[in-house]
């Protein structure tokens, strides 16, 4: 809660332009995108099973599964 609740907007106001959320009780990454505001333009929920690469380094693919160990 503190995270997507107080961290979030909190960055998203700062112009970060990648904040990721990851949430290991539901096994999954929520990756947020483009700063609008006090929120996130673009959000992108990846399950187990899937990868997800930072913005600023597309080639960097890194397995849901390998974070949430």
């Amino acid at each position: 809660m503190f995270d997507r609740g107080m961290k979030l907007p909190l960055y998203a106001r700062a112009g970060l332009r990648e904040f990721w959320l990851v949430d290991v009780n539901a096994g999954r990454i929520d990756v947020h995108r483009s700063p609008s505001g006090d929120r996130y333009v673009d959000i992108v929920r990846v399950e187990r099973g899937g990868v997800v690469a930072p913005e600023a380094f597309p080639d960097l693919v890194l397995p849901v599964d390998a974070i949430l160990a």
